[in-house]
């Protein structure tokens, strides 16, 4: 089964129609797998907000990291969630992953908190989107966390509020900040179910002469 972390799923999203296709088509092509640009950083983010780390130590790591362009995305987005927690002094908090899946089961998406913190009152789980293209749709966004917006009932204090804190765009996308999204995170689990099939069927290779076997 097809299967994004939260970030890609964005990413997926925010696209264009065209540029859906061409993204779908290199996700469900056979490969080893591409390189993950972010991954380094939101571990660190996570040693910031979500263990309470010392950000001078994972400032110096990010620095150090091999790629130069990883390396100066990395410090300058460390530096930005530090003037972020500077104005959000709440509690921090620590909420664990979880997963969606498509009712058709083409795919899932796992939702995963970098960490947790405590607005107003208010708990909230919260994924940093640090990715400066495509530009982050609000819309998808909100639709996106509605998909997992029943799946933490299970956490002892209730279930939290759920966000995405965009660093390029430095804006927090809390679910609770607009109106209920079900209808548009069904159309959007609906396109995306006929995106796989679609692609699926387009690159799946022809079944041999005389086969009576189905394609899926």
């Amino acid at each position: 089964m097809l299967t994004f972390g939260f970030s890609a799923f964005l990413k997926m999203l925010s696209l264009s129609v065209r540029r859906q296709r061409s993204e779908m088509r290199a996700r469900l092509s056979p490969s080893e797998g591409g390189y993950d640009f972010h991954r380094a950083f939101r571990r660190l983010a996570h040693r910031y907000l979500g263990e309470g780390e010392d950000l001078e130590q994972l400032l110096r790591e990010a620095a150090a990291f091999t790629n130069p362009a990883e390396a100066r995305s990395g410090v300058a987005a460390l530096e930005y969630l530090q003037d972020w927690r500077a104005e959000n002094p709440g509690e921090l908090l620590s909420f664990q992953p979880r997963i969606y899946e498509s009712p058709s089961r083409r795919f899932k998406v796992r939702y995963t908190p970098d960490f947790g913190v405590d607005i107003g009152g208010e708990r909230v789980a919260v994924h940093i989107w640090n990715t400066k293209r495509p530009d982050l749709d609000a819309r998808m966004t909100y639709a996106a966390l509605t998909l997992f917006s029943d799946l933490y009932e299970d956490e002892a204090d209730g279930a939290p509020d759920l966000a995405v804190l965009s660093v390029p765009d430095g804006r927090l996308y809390r679910l609770s900040d607009v109106p209920d999204q079900t209808v548009l995170a069904g159309r959007v689990v609906a396109a995306i179910d006929v995106l796989v099939e679609e692609i699926g069927d387009e690159i799946r290779p022809p079944l041999p002469p005389g086969s009576d076997q189905p394609r899926r």
